[in-house]
């Protein structure tokens, strides 16, 4: 059959690839083996074997995505959480009333959590059936409904990929009259997951691990190797790399499955594998751009600008929550996530000519970005906000080939996993933090805010040696004013006059005109070339 061909044709390619590439086609093998099942389950005669044909059995998956470069098979076990929903699901009362639903973002561990439940509920004697996609449940309805009549004790269906199927009339019967077959369900939280309808939801907070997590489950002995001398040194990396993608569990041991080699091997530092991990060549791998794509949810512009504008009505935080975007607060699960989304814009084949490092490189980007900013927009809300600002500009900066971004504000991501640095790293040549701020009117509190926002470059908040912002690497800094009144820039106090002159960027939003200092820069849109 062609469903068959193409399963085929998938794990060659994945057989046939590097090492270091694998991931690229793994999950098209994936799509395709999931494809042929539901083929060849509709293609088998008689509803009642097509049922018994999703029987669960007790096996652990030999091909654990986790066990190139030298490590072995590894399954975060999650065993709290488990133990939370076999105790749900076991509880008196009719199967519908005992169902519980796990969302979660793209690639968080739902289905490898279904699937642990699964042995946990075949170990204490359960009839066990599995679903790899919840399509799989077309046609058998019928049997299903025999089948819960026939019953006199529970059984229990594991369905993955929820969104799949619905608003189905399985999942009607499933989470509304069924008796004794009790369903847990796991899927990508978006409208159509039918998670509403589920007695117990747990959201997708609950599947990213903690740093408390890393030694419980044992991720770092894994990734040390058993090696009591490589603990202090591998946990500081994979700590690091927890920070940046906020728990979410396939990138976190993907990432580290491929940087901590170089300790283990090689002798490196946390500090050195650190600095790879956050340096221009490995955001650009095909390694990391694997990673990203996996974690990736379908997303729009739109709703991010909705986002971090301020969503009084919540449609788009909403959508965004349930494509395992962001949190029901409004922020982005991690900063890898967000990272990831305008990695996706892809470079538009524009470069900026002789593109410079530091503050002369963060001028010409200014002057290629701020005036691609669709200021009407945001006309109708209320005017311009600092995160929507921040995020649009990051947005079409994103399209120059020679500069991937980095996010590190904590209002618009996770708080949790956002270290205290500028709100926007521009990374390659320019090697650049630049500092966001917005003021409405001319008042004593702007002029207050820009001297705090410029002060955080040299002096520490509580009267210590380090500065609250400590740069490293040449790295170089400059702070974004976007000044939403008047017609000259706001000066800071005469202590940061030299600052202001130097490193200080004013864009007068009413008049779309760029200064540094107090000098105007003309705003370039032809600043970039196509190539």
């Amino acid at each position: 059959s062609v469903a068959e061909a193409k399963v085929g044709v998938a794990e060659a390619k994945w057989q046939a690839a590097p090492e270091g590439e694998k991931d690229e086609f793994l999950k098209d093998v994936e799509i395709a083996r999931k494809a042929w099942d539901s083929f060849a389950g509709a293609m088998k005669p008689g509803a009642e074997r097509q049922l018994e044909d999703y029987k669960f059995v007790l096996k652990r998956d030999p091909e654990s995505k986790f066990k190139s470069h030298g490590f072995g098979p590894f399954t975060v076990e999650r065993r709290e959480l488990r133990s939370q929903i076999i105790n749900e699901v076991q509880t008196t009362g009719y199967g519908w009333e005992r169902t519980v639903h796990v969302s979660g973002s793209r690639a968080s561990g739902k289905t490898t959590l279904l699937r642990l439940v699964g042995e946990d509920l075949l170990k204490a004697g359960k009839t066990v059936y599995y679903f790899e996609n919840s399509q799989d449940l077309k046609g058998i309805l019928p049997t299903i409904r025999a089948l819960d009549k026939k019953l006199n004790k529970s059984i229990f269906f594991l369905v993955d990929e929820t969104q799949a199927n619905a608003g189905s009339s399985p999942f009607t019967f499933l989470l509304k009259s069924a008796k004794n077959i009790v369903m847990i369900g796991a899927g990508i939280p978006d409208y159509g997951a039918s998670s509403e309808g589920f007695s117990m939801r747990l959201q997708t907070s609950k599947l990213f691990i903690t740093r408390q997590e890393l030694e419980k489950e044992g991720i770092v002995d894994y990734f040390a190797g058993g090696n009591a001398s490589n603990v202090e040194q591998v946990s500081a990396l994979v700590f690091h790399i927890h920070k940046d993608c906020g728990g979410h569990v396939y990138p976190l041991m993907r990432l580290s499955e491929l940087l901590v080699p170089a300790i283990l091997r090689e002798g490196s530092s946390a500090e050195d594998c650190i600095n790879t991990y956050d340096s221009h060549g490995f955001r650009i791998s095909r390694e990391f751009g694997a990673v990203c794509r996996r974690i990736l949810p379908d997303v729009g512009k739109y709703d991010l600008i909705k986002l971090f504008r301020g969503d009084k009505d919540q449609v788009a935080v909403n959508r965004l929550e349930r494509a395992g975007f962001c949190d029901s607060s409004g922020r982005i699960i991690s900063r890898l996530l967000a990272e990831a989304y305008l990695a996706s814009v892809g470079a538009c084949g524009l470069i900026i000519c002789d593109l410079e490092p530091g503050v002369e490189g963060i001028e010409q980007v200014l002057r290629f970005g701020l005036p691609r900013i669709e200021w009407e927009d945001y006309t109708s809300h209320g005017g311009p906000v600092e995160n929507a600002l921040t995020f649009e500009l990051l947005y079409i900066v994103s399209t120059l080939k020679q500069i991937d971004v980095r996010l590190f504000d904590p209002k618009l991501v996770d708080a949790g996993t956002s270290s205290r640095r500028p709100d926007m790293f521009l990374n390659s040549i320019v090697n650049s933090y630049v500092e966001a701020l917005l003021s409405r009117g001319n008042s004593a509190e702007a002029k207050k805010s820009l001297d705090e926002h410029i002060s955080r470059f040299y002096e520490s908040p509580k009267n210590g040696s380090e500065p609250h912002y400590k740069l490293q690497h040449g790295q170089d800094f400059a702070v974004l004013h976007f000044q939403n009144w008047g017609s000259e820039p706001l000066k800071p106090s005469d202590k940061w006059t030299l600052a202001f002159g130097e490193r200080v960027f004013t864009y007068i939003m009413p008049t779309r005109q760029l200064f540094r200092g107090d000098m105007r820069v003309d705003n370039d849109p032809t600043a970039a070339s196509s190539v």
